[in-house]
Formats: structure tokens, C-alpha cells, sequence
């Protein structure tokens, strides 16, 4: 770098707060920002990978999650390091820095989904509503459209255990450490000036927020993570298993009508008839599929499975495999491999497909999960596993392996989160009760455990109130899969009048920065007269009661503490009530019997 080049640099190194967009948002300047070379022992930046774009005038639009922004201005950042010792070694991160006027002191670190580690632009304007540095990875798997499947293997029986790793924990935690650096030499912010930072992620970017409190527990301010995939999807299979099973396979429509009839029994058990199933443990316990027995559906045609418009009437063998699925995986013992989902969830892993040949409905298993199965439990590159090759006991037998395997990596499930806590940080943990793709029951699991092994003298109410002043988990009723709403079987949205947190990050950010605790999160109703409207969202254990029926007999009413502070509320049908429920709780916190370990 020339003299002159470098003066300039080092000019506006020294105010950058006072810069605009233009002067900081060069190549130069960035690379005069990027960590020393001894920085993190063990990597090195890679000469020359540094690209930096102005955009201006940008419209971020909202999503599940951020209530979108406009007139953003940021600078578009790219670079690439490497491992020390692996020359052909190359990690993309890529970053929204907002301009010097719009910067509000945050970083926030973005999570991924499926089996990649970014959602690219979208994941990256979570940021911009809130003036955060935002950043993601791709892992080192090869760019930014890319995933773990492309590179876990070297070949069959030979895992890439550098790539499994950075999958796990390293690539986020390694994005962070450099991100952080970066935001701080770009905004020539001093050692003493404090950047908050925060973790934002649902479903796989969950899990990879949940890695990061768990193993480096001194690095977030505050994270927000949604559904988190702490085991890897194999239990896709449960459906299809369920299926096989009773020997019958109902189309879509079938199952779609016994949902329906699901709903709209258990929409009232919580006080309130609004279309939305706040209470699926008393819908669990309550509603039997067989009262959907003789009841009509009619559908059109499905031309991605290959089936014609149906008529008909709900079968006794339907409302048998709808009883099964809700069940949940056990193995020939009797006893529970895996948790269930409640009855008000749509049937996502029970799509069917016609069978041209046979002009016979088939079972059509979620295509993550053979590719999960194939690549971490078989080592092997196939993007298929026969069904009459699984069963509940083979599934057993996966997870036990995989725990075994993966306990210390990709399970993200260690318990122990002293560290994050002891260092001040705070966690909210969301998680939708109509998750179709991961159900809400494990998160709870999870959520106890923690609660278990860090309040071990505490009863269930007074460790959980212990463990809101620093992690809170939030029951989201009627939300689906990390988005407002639900998706039925064939992928459609589905809105409903459910309330979604739109603004967890902000939620997050004033209880990190300002201090300002809450009980309930806000939620943002969906639709319905009522849209537009907020609501809050009970903190678990305690579950929504609205005008004072608290659900046990569906007559009580006023039993409930409002707010889980033991004040009495209104009878008013529309005050909400958040009441403790032994049974409830008993339902969202189920012994996994089948193992020998202690499994959540």
C-alpha cells in the first residue's frame, strides 16, 4: 500500500463514526480492518479475497422474525480465510456492515437451515431493522449455495470429519471471533466501547445458536433461537413407519379433514374459539381420531403426487394411522424412542404419492432424512433408503449410534450453561406447538434438562422462575416451523390468527441493553379481525388459560396465577392467564425409556 493510500486509510481509520458510506466501504479500508494475522491462531486470511460494495436506499422486507426496515445503507463485505496446515482450504464470510450513521453499537451473527450453515441475503437482512453488523458462513463447503451433503464424505466409508466439525460448532464460532473483530476495527470502535452481540437462528440455525451457548458460552450477549434441530432429522420416518404399521396409506385429503376436526375440537379448550390450538397437550389427551370415522372430504387434484380429485369419507384404518403418528416412535418393547407431535399438527412426514403401476397410494418419507441416515449414520452417498429397511427398532439403534458418535458435535444437546449464564447473557428460546417438521415436545425435553442440571435443589415452578432471569422458552401456539402459521403436507402456507413474536430480536435486545425483563413475549396477531393486534406468549412451563378456564375440566375457572407472578386476573373471556398444569407439564417433558443413557 502506498504512503499516501495508507495516510488516507489511517485518516479515516480514525473517523469513522463522522465517514460516509463511500469512504469507508472500499477494499482498502476493509482490508485495513480485517483481524491481525495472529489474531486466531490456526487460521490465516486469504491475500486478495477481500470484495466491498455501497448499497444504498434499501429495503429490507420484514419476516418471521424482523418487521423489515427502509433507507438502509450498508457496505457489502466478502472474505475468505483457511486453516493453517490445509493449503486448498477456503472459508467465505460475508457481511452487511451498516453505514457509520445507521451503526448502532450490534452484531448479530446469522444462522443457516436444512444442512447449509446461510440463508444468504435473507439471513443477512435480519440486521438492518436494528443497526447490527450481520454476518454469515459458508462453512468452507464450497460457497454460499452449497451444504454439508457436498462435502461430508471423501468418499463412501470415509467421513470429512474437518467438514462434520465446522458443521457442528467451529465454522459459527470462527465467523463470530472474526466478525466481532472486524465490526470493531471498522467503526474504529476502542477496546472500552461496547458492541453487543447477538445470535439469531431457527431450526438448523437454532441448533447452531444452541451450539455456541453450549460450548462457548462467553462470546453472545443474547440469542434468539427457534425450533432448534438438536438431533438431526431422522425420525421423518415416523410416519411412514406408522403407515406400514396399520397397512394403510391415506392420501392427504384424508389426513387433512382428521386434522381439521382436530382443530376445531381442541380451539376451544383454552377459553378462546379463534381458530388457533393453544393447548395441544389437552387436545393430545382429549381428541380421538375416531370421531372423524364416516365424516366427508373432498379434494383436487395433487399433481406433484400424482393424485386425481378424491371424494370420500374418513376410514377407520385412517383414523387408526392418524392415532399411531400422534402416539409417537416406540420400539418393540413398548417403550418411547422419540417424542410426538399433538394431534392439531398437520401431517407433514405422511405424504403419500400415487403409484402409477399400481394405481396404489405409497408412502413418501421426507427426503432429509434417507440423506441424513446415508451420509452421518452409514457413510455412505445414496440419496435413497427403502423404506422396508427401517423400522422403529433400526431407528433406535441409529440414534443410540449417533449419540455415541455425535454427542460432542452435531447432538447439540449438552445442558450444562454456566458459562453463558455466568457471563451475563440471555436467551430466548421459541419454538412453534404446530411445528410439523420438529415437534415443540423437544424443545421442552431439552429446556427441563437444563433446568434440572443447573437448579438441582429447586422444585419444577421455582427453578424454571430462576431460569427466566436469563433463559426463557416460549410456546408458540398455532405457529409452524420458524414462520407464523403452518404448511400443509404439500409445502402451501397456511395462515391463521395465531400471534407470532415478529419482534423477538428487539425483545431481546432491550432485555440485554436496557434491563427490561418480561414474562410473556410480545407476539404480533397474524390475521383474523384481530390482525395487527399484539398478544402475549406464555413462558413455559406455565400455559395459556384465556377468561379464566384453566382446561383441567373444562369448566374451572380463576384457578390460574396471571403472569406466573401469582397475581389474579380478570375473568374477562379475553384476559390471558398463564397457569402451571402438572399434567401439562407432564406431557412436554416425556422419559425417552428406550435408551439406557439419559436421553432429552
Amino acid at each position: 500500500m502506498g504512503i499516501l493510500k495508507y495516510l488516507a486509510v489511517a485518516g479515516l481509520i480514525a473517523s469513522t463514526s463522522s465517514s460516509s458510506l463511500p469512504d469507508v466501504c472500499t477494499t482498502a479500508f476493509v482490508e485495513s480492518s480485517l483481524p491481525a494475522p495472529d489474531f486466531f491462531p490456526g487460521l490465516e486470511l486469504i491475500a486478495g479475497s477481500v470484495t466491498a460494495q455501497p448499497v444504498t436506499n434499501v429495503t429490507a422486507p420484514p419476516d418471521s422474525t424482523h418487521p423489515g426496515a427502509t433507507g438502509r445503507d450498508f457496505c457489502n463485505v466478502t472474505f475468505a480465510y483457511r486453516h493453517v496446515g490445509r493449503p486448498t482450504d477456503r472459508v467465505n464470510l460475508w457481511l452487511y456492515l451498516p453505514s457509520p450513521a445507521q451503526f448502532k453499537k450490534r452484531f448479530l451473527a446469522t444462522g443457516g437451515g436444512g444442512l447449509s450453515m446461510t440463508l444468504g441475503a435473507r439471513g443477512l437482512a435480519t440486521g438492518l431493522p436494528y443497526g447490527a453488523v450481520s454476518i454469515t458462513t459458508d462453512a468452507g463447503f464450497g460457497g454460499f449455495d452449497s451444504d454439508l451433503s457436498r462435502v461430508i464424505l471423501y468418499g463412501n466409508g470415509a467421513m470429512n470429519y474437518d467438514a462434520l466439525i465446522a458443521y457442528s460448532y467451529r465454522a459459527m464460532h470462527e465467523m463470530t471471533v472474526l466478525g466481532k473483530e472486524l465490526t470493531r476495527k471498522f467503526y474504529n470502535a476502542s477496546n472500552s466501547t461496547k458492541i453487543y452481540s447477538y445470535f439469531h437462528g431457527c431450526s438448523e440455525g437454532g441448533r447452531e445458536g444452541m451450539s455456541q451457548v453450549q460450548k462457548y458460552g462467553t462470546t453472545f450477549d443474547g440469542i434468539s433461537v427457534g425450533s432448534p434441530a438438536f438431533r438431526h432429522p431422522i425420525f421423518h420416518y415416523h410416519g411412514p413407519l406408522s403407515q406400514r404399521k396399520i397397512n394403510y396409506f391415506p392420501s392427504v385429503c384424508e389426513f387433512s379433514r382428521i386434522t381439521a376436526d382436530a382443530i376445531a375440537f381442541c380451539d376451544p379448550l383454552d377459553g378462546k374459539t379463534d381458530g388457533v390450538v393453544a393447548r395441544t397437550d389437552l387436545c393430545f389427551a382429549r381428541f380421538n381420531a375416531s370421531s372423524s370415522i364416516g365424516k366427508p372430504y373432498n379434494c383436487s387434484a395433487v399433481p406433484q403426487l400424482g393424485q386425481p380429485p378424491i371424494a370420500g369419507t374418513v376410514s377407520a384404518k385412517a383414523a387408526a394411522v392418524a392415532a399411531e403418528t400422534w402416539r409417537g416412535m416406540y420400539d418393540s418393547n413398548n417403550k418411547l424412542i422419540h417424542p410426538f407431535f399433538a394431534p392439531s399438527v398437520e401431517f407433514g412426514d405422511s405424504i403419500t404419492i400415487l403409484n402409477p403401476a399400481t394405481n396404489q397410494l405409497e408412502p413418501f418419507p421426507n427426503p432429509l432424512s434417507p440423506a441424513v441416515v446415508n451420509l452421518l449414520i452409514k457413510e455412505v452417498y445414496s440419496p435413497t433408503l427403502p423404506l422396508d429397511e427401517v423400522s422403529p427398532d433400526i431407528v433406535r439403534e441409529w440414534v443410540n449410534d449417533s449419540m455415541a458418535k455425535y454427542l460432542s458435535g452435531i447432538y447439540t444437546l449438552w445442558p450444562d450453561l454456566t458459562p453463558f449464564k455466568s457471563n451475563g447473557g440471555k436467551m430466548i428460546f421459541w419454538h412453534g406447538e404446530a411445528d410439523a417438521a420438529i415437534p415443540a415436545v423437544s424443545s421442552t425435553m431439552y429446556q427441563d434438562k437444563v433446568r434440572k442440571t443447573m437448579y438441582p435443589g429447586l422444585g419444577v415452578q421455582q427453578g424454571y422462575a430462576e431460569m427466566s432471569k436469563w433463559n426463557k422458552l416460549f410456546l408458540v401456539p398455532g405457529g409452524g416451523h420458524c414462520d407464523p402459521g403452518t404448511v400443509d403436507p404439500l409445502g402451501a402456507f397456511k395462515p391463521n390468527s395465531a400471534a407470532w413474536p415478529t419482534e423477538v430480536l428487539k425483545s431481546l435486545m432491550e432485555w440485554v441493553e436496557e434491563g427490561k425483563d418480561f414474562e410473556r413475549l410480545e407476539g404480533i396477531v397474524q390475521g383474523g379481525e384481530k390482525k395487527g393486534e399484539k398478544e402475549g406468549i406464555c413462558g413455559f412451563p406455565l400455559r395459556p388459560v384465556w377468561g379464566g378456564n384453566n382446561g383441567s375440566d373444562g369448566k374451572g375457572r380463576g384457578k390460574g396465577k396471571g403472569k406466573g407472578k401469582g397475581q389474579q386476573q380478570s375473568e374477562d373471556e379475553e384476559e390471558l392467564q398463564c397457569v402451571f398444569d402438572q399434567q401439562s407439564f407432564e406431557f412436554f417433558t416425556p422419559k425417552l425409556d428406550s435408551f439406557l443413557v439419559d436421553a432429552y
